[in-house]
């Protein structure tokens, strides 16, 4: 069941192997990464468009890629709309957390709620949620190729899975950010190239794009004009622009503030998020063009693949079709796979990467105190080998998942990003806001974002995709057919089974059948709400004793926070983080008992 040509393997294995030698090349490059901001940060050296270019292929993974096409097949072209929610996060992002956090030049993104709250707990319970979601998005992100090249190749899901993830999990390890930014721009290359041949190939196929248009139009998948505000629309203009910006923020991720503090100034970390959003969106673009011609591809050839039973997933459609469109031209099949895998390896290097920060400045960070810097780089780096093969094993679970991946991933990240989202909005924007607040209003955040997700998916009113392309011409003789496919115009048994991610508005209002896109709105606002009621009952933090600088700037404003005098600054530029005497203490409990001997400085600048 292989119909890739051998060229179309070389130009995979191209890929792999270079990835690999960028990631043992900063592993020797002037003596490697020894050192922990080396390893991490880069030294804080890094140049902005690398790591513009590398947050921007990390989040569109070949989840994205593969997902995209798929959804606008079936449901039509709103998700466009996703495309400017993710930008608005990135716009937001620029105002909020750059100026938060690159002046506190910290590792670790939760460190910042130690700091703000003066509690461990509230950095242990956010890091927990946040490497929760990294890791069940790195496994989406690992599975989305393997089963491209499953459909492709023929080959077992657990061959590609073990590859792509075992690859990039060696040339993170050895080589740090240095070695995930870099290997990001080459993908970045990778799929500009891939996408482009792609539309381009199918464009002709069709005809034109006038004439992909006005199929796509005439089988309902044009439609930008959604506008309902009824929460149970799926893809509405709110939802996907309001909703998309909530569910999709990655501000306040651990690969996202790596990369901030990386930069070598503050204001080339906020020119590589403005730069960020008109390309996130153009992406969007382009994959729902791609979606487009998809299913003019499909009417024009008169076969739907899944709706014929050739296939079992929707989204394998693109990676099926792909060897018609391409092969032609030997080796651009397998350029279309590199695709694929680029951006994979971007997002599974990224994960591994934050997640090894993550142990050794949030998990471990007292017990390696009194380590050598050499020792920790060592410890974060067996790390991302374990967090690695962790990936590895649920990429393979995910096997068992049906409907888009796009969906799912978004449901998932949507259900982590809401608490986490709205802990940290209230640390920056609510200067009253205590640690009980924070640790209380996540809780229940995080157990309503619970409740409605898990509901959801067992007592949500179903409803069917748009109608299916035609199957008339899926036959064995058919010359758009692939022979050692078992073709035949059977609808396949899956096709009318109702995909329980999607949901249907129903006569009565029921909370499990909101917009997926809905959720990471209602655990912000769920969390931030009972966050500052529980403030208040538990007793407000003093605003005159926070340091101005661990707040937004507008918040500053707002209640006119003062400054730190320049001379203040200059004198002592810390911040204290209060720690334990006993690791045994509840983290949460009194401070005010501690001793001095046990106070630790963290330089702000």
């Amino acid at each position: 069941m292989n119909y890739l040509h051998w060229l179309d393997y070389v130009v995979i294995a191209v890929l792999l192997i270079v990835s690999l030698g960028i990631g043992i090349f900063f592993a020797v490059y002037k003596g490697g990464q020894k050192t922990k901001v080396g390893y991490l940060l880069g030294n804080r050296q890094m140049s902005m468009l690398p790591v513009c270019l590398s947050m921007c292929i990390t989040y569109q993974s070949a989840i994205a890629f593969l997902g995209v096409p798929a959804e606008v097949y079936a449901n039509g072209t709103m998700y466009l709309y996703l495309g400017c929610g993710i930008g608005l996060s990135y716009i937001v992002s620029l105002f909020t957390v750059v100026p938060l956090m690159y002046p506190l030049q910290i590792t670790s993104v939760y460190e910042y709620l130690e700091l703000r709250f003066e509690s461990r707990c509230v950095r242990l319970l956010v890091t927990s949620l946040g490497m929760l979601k990294a890791i069940l998005y790195m496994a989406m992100a690992l599975f989305s190729p393997a089963i491209a090249l499953q459909t492709a190749a023929g080959l077992p899901l657990w061959v590609s899975i073990a590859i792509l993830g075992g690859i990039c999990t060696l040339y993170t390890a050895v080589g740090g950010i240095k070695s995930v930014v870099w290997t990001d721009v080459f993908q970045t290359g990778v799929y500009v190239i891939g996408v482009g041949t792609v539309i381009v190939m199918c464009t002709l196929h069709v005809g034109s794009l006038t004439q992909a248009f006005r199929l796509a139009s005439e089988g309902g998948r044009i439609e930008f004009n959604q506008i309902n505000p009824d929460v149970r629309e799926r893809h509405s203009l709110w939802a996907t622009l309001i909703g998309g910006c909530f569910t999709l923020f990655s501000g306040f991720t651990q690969s996202i503030a790596q990369r901030i503090s990386s930069l070598k100034t503050l204001k080339k970390a906020k020119l590589a998020f403005l730069l960020s959003a008109p390309i996130n969106l153009l992406n969007e673009c382009i994959l729902t063009l791609m979606g487009v011609l998809l299913y003019a591809y499909v009417v024009t050839i008169g076969c739907d693949p899944y709706q014929a039973g050739i296939i079992d997933n929707r989204n394998q459609m693109i990676p099926y079709f792909v060897p018609s469109l391409l092969g032609s031209l030997p080796g651009m099949p397998g350029l279309y796979m590199s695709m694929l895998f680029s951006g994979a390896l971007s997002t599974l290097s990224s994960g591994i990467n934050s997640l090894g920060a993550n142990t050794v400045e949030d998990l471990l960070a007292r017990p390696l105190r009194g380590y050598k810097d050499a020792t920790v780089t060592v410890i974060a780096k067996i790390s991302v080998l374990l967090f690695g093969a962790l990936g590895i094993g649920l990429a393979y679970l995910a096997r068992s998942l049906r409907g888009p991946v796009t969906q799912i991933t978004s449901t998932i990240v949507g259900a982590c990003n809401g608490p986490i989202n709205g802990i940290f909005f209230m640390a920056g924007m609510v200067p009253w806001a205590n640690k009980y607040g924070a640790v209380g209003g996540g809780l229940i955040g995080i157990a309503v974002n619970l409740w409605i997700t898990v509901g959801s998916l067992l007592y949500g009113a179903p409803t069917l995709a748009l109608p299916p392309g035609p199957t008339h011409n899926c036959s064995g003789n058919n010359s758009y057919s692939f022979s050692f496919y078992n073709l035949s115009t059977d609808t396949n048994p899956n096709s009318n089974i109702t995909n329980l991610f999607h949901s249907q508005r129903a006569d009565t209002f029921s909370i499990y059948d909101i917009s997926y896109l809905w959720i990471a709105v209602i655990g912000f606002f769920v969390t931030l709400s009972t966050g500052i009621i529980i403030s208040f009952i538990t007793g407000s933090t003093n605003k005159a004793t926070l340091n101005p600088k661990l707040v937004f700037p507008f918040t500053r404003k707002l209640f006119r926070m003062k400054e730190p005098s320049q001379e203040a600054e200059d004198s002592s530029d810390v911040l204290v983080m209060k720690t334990y005497q006993n690791p045994a203490e509840k983290c949460i409990g009194n401070t005010d008992t501690m001793d001095e001997d046990h106070l630790s400085v963290q330089p702000l600048m």
